[in-house]
């Protein structure tokens, strides 16, 4: 009798384990399923982009949307996205459950040199691709242009151009009205710097020596100017000489 009521219980508690089994298996699987949805990537944040287009770190963008949070590699997206000539650095990191932040440390652009390609030189005279930077930049001009002194990626071989790119960071950094206001930045025959103002008129000849501290006199001199005029109304400053700015009014 005992027997026969064990069978007859087991045989109905078989089939209620089963159905529980299943109905936790099945319910398990739905919150998997809710879980991973929850930690499929769906924002990408590009901070940084001050100076090139985004476009190329836009399709980065793109390839890690939708990747889940845990499984996608980051690590090779940052070292693809370093590649890119125009990027100095980066940081790739998750924000959880569903976000990444890039951030990007670009190049500083600071002018351009025609060596038989267009070419961006940054502040540490890195020559960079002008296909994806569209601010204005001064323009290197009688300077050598042999294509071998400007590989992209690395530093130009040109000791003049970055002793130019020295002279044109210092005027960013401490005369940014003047910086702002080059037109070009010219090496002229006899081995001397001058700036060409953006009005085309006014010309700045600083010689060949002591180049940041006649940028600083420069800066002294505009300070001083009447109201009614500015650098631009001289046809050139001469700062050749010491102590001295020799000016000629247009």
């Amino acid at each position: 009798m005992k027997n026969d009521f064990i069978k007859i219980l087991n045989a109905i508690i078989k089939p209620i384990s089963s159905c529980l089994l299943i109905a936790v298996l099945l319910f398990g699987s739905i919150k998997w399923a809710q879980f991973n949805e929850m930690l499929i990537i769906r924002d990408v944040n590009i901070e940084g982009v001050n100076y090139f287009d985004d476009t190329m770190l836009t399709e980065y963008k793109n390839s890690i949307e939708n990747q889940n949070i845990f499984f996608s590699n980051l690590g090779s997206y940052k070292r693809d996205i370093q590649s890119l000539d125009h990027i100095k650095d980066s940081k790739i990191s998750r924000t959880f459950p569903n976000r990444v932040r890039i951030e990007i440390y670009e190049r500083e652009p600071l002018a351009i040199i025609n060596a038989n390609d267009l070419i961006i030189l940054d502040s540490e005279g890195i020559c960079l691709p002008v296909e994806y930077c569209e601010i204005p930049l001064p323009i290197l001009s009688n300077f050598k242009n042999n294509q071998e002194l400007y590989e992209k990626g690395k530093k130009t071989k040109s000791s003049n151009v970055l002793k130019s790119i020295d002279i044109i960071k210092y005027s960013k950094d401490n005369f940014y009205a003047l910086y702002d206001n080059i037109s070009e930045f010219v090496f002229n025959e006899d081995s001397e710097y001058e700036i060409i103002l953006k009005n085309g008129r006014t010309k700045i000849l600083l010689g060949d020596k002591n180049i940041f501290t006649k940028i600083d006199y420069l800066n002294a001199f505009a300070d001083v100017l009447p109201d009614e005029k500015t650098l631009e109304s001289y046809r050139y400053i001469d700062l050749r000489y010491k102590r001295q700015i020799v000016v000629d009014e247009i």
